[in-house]
């Protein structure tokens, strides 16, 4: 079996490829914050969103006892309700969008972080492989 030497720049190549792949995990682990961070402001929006149509409701419901007879003001109202559920649904759908994104870049990272550790388990490996033949080199037993 032959054991195949290391030299420094050998070394040196396989040491930039893990600051590589080291760089690359910390991009995607900032591009996942920023996502969780317009998730946020997405949830933030929705709980705005959700406090106006509260309030909308109880105006609509006073327009209603007010305005029995003022169908256009009810219509009117019936179209800013409508509006606001299609607002409402498409904000929906842009969070479920974003978590199918932030799932699919959580799945990047964790495939990244074991290759790395698999890296990191080869390179553990050779070192020990080039620390024994280098005591062997320097304390030959013949």
């Amino acid at each position: 079996m032959s054991v195949e030497r290391w030299d420094d720049a050998r070394l040196d190549r396989l040491a930039n490829t893990v600051e590589r792949i080291g760089d690359r995990v910390d991009g995607l682990a900032i591009r996942l914050d920023t996502m969780a961070d317009r998730i946020d402001g997405m949830a933030d929006r929705m709980n705005a969103f959700d406090i106006r149509m509260d309030a909308l409701g109880a105006k609509l419901e006073v327009t209603a006892n007010i305005a029995e007879s003022n169908a256009r003001v009810i219509q009117a109202l019936a179209n800013v309700a409508a509006e606001a559920r299609e607002e409402r649904q498409q904000l929906f759908e842009r969070m479920a969008e974003q978590q199918a994104n932030m799932a699919e870049e959580h799945k990047i990272i964790m495939q990244q972080q074991d290759e790395i550790r698999g890296l990191q388990t080869e390179n553990r490996r050779m070192l020990d492989i080039l620390l024994n033949q280098r005591n062997q080199d320097d304390n030959p037993t013949n």
